[in-house]
């Protein structure tokens, strides 16, 4: 009884594991790099408070960075505040619907490639 238990162990972990490799062969390194970097913008930052910047432009004191702000659009239009998402910046709208086409294409192209060396 104990040695059928460790063995359901065995390959429940051996599916897992399994499960997780696939994923990873269907989304790769850039999709999952994407996929985390959206989750970090809609779960993790708080667009309504300052952060710190590593903008060159910022720090050397120029007013408009055409990069700065992008990440708190992205987070705001995830919270739904689309109105304020585009006065904070104009492209972080398009963005997320490039960046979420971009992820597509990625899974799309694995799976095919997955499909077609197991045949």
């Amino acid at each position: 009884m104990i040695s059928f238990s460790s063995e359901t162990k065995s390959f429940e972990y051996r599916n897992l594991l399994s499960n997780i490799s696939g994923f990873i062969k269907v989304v790769g390194f850039e999709g999952f790099i994407w996929i985390a970097a959206l989750i970090y913008l809609a779960l993790f930052v708080n667009p309504y408070e300052n952060h710190f910047t590593i903008c060159p432009l910022s720090i050397a004191g120029f007013e408009h960075c055409p990069g700065c702000g992008l990440g708190n659009s992205i987070a705001l239009f995830f919270r739904g505040d689309f109105n304020q998402s585009f006065a904070v910046h104009v492209l972080g709208i398009p963005a997320v619907i490039i960046i979420l086409y971009r992820v597509y294409s990625i899974i799309k192209f694995n799976l095919i490639k997955v499909q077609t060396s197991t045949l």
